[in-house]
C-alpha cells in the first residue's frame, strides 16, 4: 500500500495481470497525459500519482501494455467507434479532480464531462466515480457513485467498503481472482446485481 504522493516503481502482480489471463480488454485514460508511457512525476495538470498503471513495472516498461495508457482524448474516439474496452480507467488532471481546485471545481468538470457522453456508453456499462483523498483521521470517509442500468435509482448502500472493494468488484465482476493482498478480504459491492 502507498501513503504518500511520491512516484513509485512496483515490481508486483496487478489488476492487469488478472484481467490479460481472462482475456478482459483494458485502457486507461489519462486528462493531459504528455505522451505515450510518459514516467514523470508530473507535467502541466497531468500527475502520475493520479495514474496506477505507470507505476508497475511490468506495464510501464512494457510497450505494449504501456501504449493502452492513453491521452484521455481518446475515450471519446473509442466511444464514437464503438471500441471501448471492457474495463475502462479515467483520471482527470489535477485540477478536474479536485485534488488542487477543491469540490465545486470537480464538480463543473464532472457535470460537463458526463453529461455529454452518458448516452454514448454501451448497455450494461458500469460508471464509478470515487476519490482518493484522506483527512489522515480514523473512519474518514469518502464519497463513491455508481452509475449503470443494473443500479436501483436512487439507493443508497451503507455497507463499509474501500478503494479494495472496487479492486474486489471489479476482480469479482469477470471471475479473475484475487491478487491475495487486501482486495481479498475487502468487501465486493453488493448493490450491482451482476
Amino acid at each position: 500500500m502507498i501513503f504518500d504522493d511520491f512516484v513509485h516503481d512496483l515490481n508486483h502482480t496487478n489488476l492487469v495481470d488478472l484481467m490479460e489471463a481472462r482475456n478482459v480488454s483494458w485502457k486507461g485514460y489519462m486528462e493531459d497525459l504528455p505522451y505515450e508511457c510518459y514516467a514523470g512525476a508530473y507535467k502541466g495538470a497531468y500527475y502520475r500519482k493520479h495514474n496506477p498503471f505507470i507505476s508497475f513495472d511490468n506495464i510501464r516498461n512494457n510497450p505494449a501494455r504501456c501504449a493502452k495508457i492513453v491521452n484521455a482524448k481518446q475515450l471519446d474516439d473509442d466511444l464514437a467507434a464503438g471500441k471501448l474496452p471492457q474495463y475502462s480507467y479515467y483520471t482527470p488532471n489535477i485540477n478536474n479532480d479536485g485534488h488542487d481546485t477543491g469540490l465545486a471545481y470537480a464538480g463543473k468538470f464532472l457535470d460537463s464531462f458526463l453529461a455529454p457522453r452518458l448516452a454514448k456508453f454501451p448497455p450494461r456499462t458500469l460508471i464509478i466515480i470515487t476519490w482518493d483523498e484522506d483527512d489522515y483521521l480514523d473512519n474518514n470517509h469518502i464519497d463513491t457513485i455508481a452509475l449503470g442500468s443494473m443500479l436501483t435509482p436512487g439507493s443508497t448502500d451503507n455497507t463499509i467498503y474501500n478503494h479494495f472493494s472496487l479492486l474486489r468488484t471489479v476482480e469479482d465482476n469477470w471471475n479473475l481472482g484475487t491478487l491475495n493482498r487486501f482486495d481479498a478480504s475487502a468487501n465486493s459491492f453488493q448493490f450491482m446485481g451482476r
